[in-house]
């Protein structure tokens, strides 16, 4: 029991100040008990019944001051020292008073000796009460009391029914010590269930959820603050709904299944009392009582309106471009995995566009990043004008937009004519310009269209059909290409095509051919351009549109730049070295990008000293469009070229975009005017109107000019009445020749 009797202890301030309040009213009472008991034993007893009297109310006395100078200043001693001086004082009240039964007893005749045992039944009775803070105390000072007295009943042989009367107080006190256990284990389980019940009455009320209980009848019979806020209503009005007048049946029927089929959760959209649509997680179950008859169930609304907005937010964001607020490519992709597992797809065929903008690129990075977002969020608006809400519209990237109309036909020739319809609408959505930032910004675009088969679910080999076809849109005239099965063989024919160009220079399969250029109006030789050829085993002479992509893109541009330059500096050395040497300079074409390369300028000027050239021996071409795309990386390196007397030309000039403010930003020698203004300027007027614009803006910054690509007679006249100081290369001239070929007809 003594396991027990610690279980039920516990000894803190609480305790300390029950027994003082307790101690307080009770001694009061001990007072007058000890006052009778004198009253009625004096006559016998006579002087020393006087001394136990007053020793108790000495004591008593002590207690009282005790009591109550702990309840005026309890910080005056620790809890462990308040909690000694009652234990102390209380025992020693427990002996005195004991005294009566074990000393007091023998001197009184047998009526007195019951008024004794009554007294000490009373007060061990009153113990129970005023000691019931403190087990351990209880049990000693009721012991203190019945012990003694029922010792000495054992020995008391002239009192009638003595042995009676000791075993009753045996039995007596086994009783008491019984009802202090029992006493003090409901106390305990009291104190247990309210501190459970104010944990629950606190977590109800303050809980951040909406928490209720209702009956069998679905009537709701208490809830707390939370459940007003959400359900919009004060607390009385909500007492007594009926949850089946609820605006949201799916939530009152979970509400009502808990009382029946175990405890249900629900989580999703919920329509308030007053019409407001909220996100909720609720739960429900039922309780019981003692027999298992459900007596009602609770429910537990919890609001996750502004948690599930915050989560749609998250996923939107991560499946939409944050430009154009069209899908990105994670959220087309998870878009095209929704329509190839439609049962639709089995049997129809759907159409994929893939749209890239060109000249972008160009815009982008002269007029600067805003101008480029403001263009693509104005083509974003024009596809989500020209296409329905079935399409799926996409920006993949960059200037890279896809679109998908899905379910379009069973049969093909229909889709295949809705197909070449939309594209000529797409093309027509590009014909106005572009007005960003009061600019007119004219733009085109090249579609790669896909017909995407009935029941095919591979959407990677989807995507990547469409990619080939967009290239191969970018080549054809009319910028629109359909995907075929031809283009992944081109595809296969362009990756061997590569692998074998890295073993061109190796096997020497790479040769220069020189190109005169001279004057319009003389035709007096000047200079020629070096023009690199692959001499391919099977496809026979192949020019640099055909390779120099693939090189750039297998990383082989440098090795192929640098065999140019040293066969270049070789043929010019051996022209010297036979007095052959009559040109002001040979060109040689640099792709703008070889200049990212480390100190490209010093080891171009070590390749011409190794051969012994001078720095105005050769001049280093680069396209305008190759300059655009790396202005930024190349431009020191131009710089330091010309500090050197390195001559460099724009070549090609007039095909790249708003190249005004590259001539304004860089000082080149020469200025080569792209064939592509030449080859219509006999048939149209304003063809040669334009070419006499680009002299003009030539001349204006003294740069020497270059005409490539004359083909006939008459264009060299008519180009020859614009400026007679122009020089000019073509076929009508001559073609590349060989080396040898070009010496034995222009060098000798």
């Amino acid at each position: 029991m003594s396991s027990k009797l610690k279980e039920f202890q516990n000894i803190d301030e609480s305790v300390i100040t029950t027994l003082y309040t307790l101690s307080s009213r009770s001694l009061l009472v001990l007072i007058g008990l000890a006052a009778l008991t004198t009253v009625a034993l004096y006559p016998m007893l006579h002087t020393s019944i006087m001394l136990w009297f007053l020793s108790l109310v000495v004591l008593i006395g002590y207690r009282l001051y005790s009591a109550y100078i702990f309840k005026q200043n309890p910080e005056k001693y620790s809890i462990e020292v308040w909690y000694k001086n009652f234990i102390v004082s209380a025992i020693i009240t427990a002996l005195i008073f004991s005294t009566i039964g074990f000393i007091f007893i023998h001197q009184v005749d047998y009526y007195y000796q019951i008024y004794i045992i009554a007294v000490l039944l009373g007060l061990s009775s009153g113990s129970i009460v005023s000691l019931s803070p403190d087990i351990r105390l209880n049990l000693v000072y009721a012991g203190i009391l019945m012990f003694p007295l029922t010792l000495t009943m054992f020995f008391l042989s002239d009192t009638p029914l003595h042995y009676i009367l000791a075993v009753s107080l045996i039995l007596y006190f086994i009783a008491q010590v019984t009802t202090i256990y029992k006493i003090n284990t409901q106390k305990n389980e009291y104190d247990t269930l309210q501190s459970e019940h104010m944990l629950l009455e606190s977590l109800f009320k303050n809980a951040p959820l909406g928490i209720f209980t209702y009956n069998t009848d679905l009537e709701i019979l208490e809830c707390n603050e939370k459940l007003n806020t959400l359900f919009e209503h004060d607390r009385e009005s909500i007492i007594g709904l009926n949850l089946n007048e609820l605006p949201d049946s799916e939530v009152s029927g979970k509400l009502q299944n808990a009382l029946t089929q175990g405890p249900q959760i629900y989580e999703g959209p919920y329509i308030s009392l007053k019409g407001k649509h909220l996100w909720v997680d609720a739960k429900a179950f039922s309780f019981s009582d003692k027999s298992n008859r459900v007596l009602g169930g609770i429910g537990m609304f919890e609001d996750k309106t502004k948690e599930h907005a915050a989560l749609r937010e998250l996923e939107y964001m991560a499946q939409h471009d944050m430009l154009t607020g069209l899908l990105n490519r994670r959220g087309f992709k998870n878009s095209m995995e929704n329509l190839v597992n439609h049962e639709k797809h089995e049997t129809y065929f759907s159409i994929l566009f893939y749209l890239d903008l060109n000249q972008f690129k160009s815009i982008n990075d002269s007029l600067g990043h805003e101008v480029g977002d403001d263009i693509l969020l104005a083509v974003s608006r024009r596809l989500v004008n020209l296409f329905d809400e079935k399409c799926i519209i996409s920006r993949l990237g960059g200037d890279e937009f896809l679109i998908i109309m899905p379910h379009v036909s069973e049969d093909k020739n229909i889709a295949n004519e809705e197909a070449k319809e939309f594209s000529r609408e797409i093309q027509d959505t590009f014909i106005e310009p572009f007005i960003i930032k009061e600019m007119h910004l004219h733009i085109k675009s090249s579609i790669g269209i896909v017909l995407m088969e009935p029941g095919y679910v591979n959407t990677e080999e989807i995507i990547r059909h469409a990619d080939l076809s967009m290239y191969q849109a970018k080549i054809a005239n009319d910028h629109i290409s359909y995907y075929d099965s031809s283009l992944d063989k081109q595809q296969k024919n362009l990756f061997i095509l590569q692998h074998e160009l890295a073993y061109a220079i190796e096997k020497d399969q790479l040769g220069l051919f020189y190109q005169p250029i001279v004057t319009i109006k003389k035709d007096e030789l000047y200079s020629a351009e070096a023009l690199i050829r692959w001499e391919h085993t099977t496809k026979g002479l192949l020019s640099p549109e055909d390779f120099i992509p693939l090189a750039i893109k297998a990383g082989l541009l440098s090795q192929i730049t640098w065999w140019v330059i040293d066969s270049v500096c070789k043929q010019i050395s051996q022209w010297k070295k036979v007095n052959q040497w009559k040109l002001e300079y040979v060109s040689i074409n640099v792709n703008a990008q070889q200049f990212i390369e480390n100190d490209f300028s010093r080891e171009f000027i070590k390749k011409l000293e190794e051969y012994g050239l001078e720095t105005n021996d050769i001049m280093i071409e680069i396209t305008e469009r190759s300059l655009i795309d790396n202005f930024d990386n190349t431009q020191d390196v131009i710089n330091e070229l010309r500090n050197y007397g390195v001559k460099c030309a724009i070549d090609d000039f007039g095909i790249g975009y708003s190249s005004l403010s590259y001539l304004k930003k860089l000082s080149f020698n020469t200025l080569k005017i792209d064939k592509a203004f030449i080859k219509d300027i006999e048939s149209k007027p304003n063809e040669l109107h334009l070419v006499s614009t680009i002299l003009d803006i030539g001349r204006q910054f003294n740069y020497n000019i270059v005409i490539e690509g004359i083909e006939t007679e008459n264009q060299k006249e008519l180009l020859l009445g614009l400026d007679d100081k122009l020089r000019y290369q073509g076929y009508h001239l001559s073609k590349p020749l060989h080396a040898e070929e070009f010496s034995q007809m222009f060098l000798k």
